[in-house]
């Protein structure tokens, strides 16, 4: 009874983030003209595949990494988003009009084209967030590691926080992904570039390397939505994440998200040891999205 406790506790603690903002690669394929290309660009916020722009005064991001792999795992690095808030190129009584800022560009693949799975993805840069209590006895906020910041009493949280995304593109055969033992990685064990409505769908998924797993203490699972199923009703495909690996089946067409969250307590001597001093946790979020046929 108090394992059903503790995962329904933690449960419930993961599912209030699905109210943030999400990021997320879309990655619009066209075969017409041979040999192809795909309009690839970041999504954020909440609803697919576009929202909000990562710049927005809502909720910011700043990207670190946008780049694709080939096959070959020749990686190359794709244009990155303004990050700087921008004012809005026209206004009205209505209404105000800003540039999207969403990295929105073409792929144009070559005849001579490398034949196999290209890797698509984007990493944001890590932040931090306290809250305190200063030697004054006001609540105070700051986004910066605990170690940078002088008269606290008390702290009431510290964390760090990064997140990643995902998408592949596949020119002739998929080829099995594999690790690459950094940061919240959602992994496919299936080929995602013939899925089709009613598959079961597999996934490994690993933090730096190592597989995670659901526990008495941890709600481990990953999660899934796209705009024909679960958006804008609150509800998701859920999986638990058991010694690494997640699946479900698919239930509709288009464009769908998987997403994971994970917490990380950092410690003197554990893995996350060099943040020791600089945050208590380590919040991740990973998404990998692929479309259905």
């Amino acid at each position: 009874m108090q394992i059903i406790k503790n995962i329904t506790l933690a449960t419930v603690l993961s599912l209030s983030s699905l109210s943030a903002h999400n990021l997320w690669i879309n990655s619009f394929e066209s075969f017409a003209h041979k040999p192809g290309h795909t309009t690839v660009g970041l999504g954020w916020g909440h609803s697919l595949p576009i929202d909000d722009r990562l710049n927005s005064p809502n909720g910011a991001m700043k990207i670190e990494e946008f780049s694709i792999t080939s096959p070959s795992k020749e990686k190359t690095k794709l244009e990155l988003p303004k990050n700087t808030l921008l004012e809005p190129t026209k206004t009205s009584k209505d209404f105000e009009v800003y540039n999207a800022q969403i990295a929105l560009q073409k792929i144009a693949l070559k005849k001579e084209s490398t034949k196999g799975t290209y890797l698509i993805h984007a990493r944001s840069k890590a932040n931090f967030h306290t809250k305190y209590i200063d030697t004054k006895d006001r609540t105070r906020f700051k986004p910066k590691s605990k170690d940078q910041i002088e008269h606290i009493k008390e702290i009431l949280f510290s964390v760090k926080f990064q997140t990643f995304a995902s998408s592949y593109l596949t020119l002739g055969e998929w080829q099995e992904q594999k690790a690459r033992g950094k940061g919240l990685e959602i992994i496919p064990k299936t080929d995602l570039s013939n899925v089709k409505v009613g598959d079961l769908v597999k996934f490994e998924v690993l933090f730096n390397g190592k597989p995670l797993s659901i526990s008495a203490n941890k709600a481990e699972y990953i999660s899934a939505i796209s705009k024909s199923f679960g958006e804008g009703e609150r509800f998701a495909l859920m999986s638990p994440i058991y010694k690494g690996e997640a699946q479900l089946r698919v239930q509709s067409k288009g464009q769908w998200r998987i997403s994971c969250e994970h917490k990380e307590e950092v410690t003197k001597d554990g893995a996350l040891k060099d943040l020791y001093g600089k945050a208590d946790l380590f919040i991740s979020v990973s998404s990998l999205t692929f479309n259905v046929k």
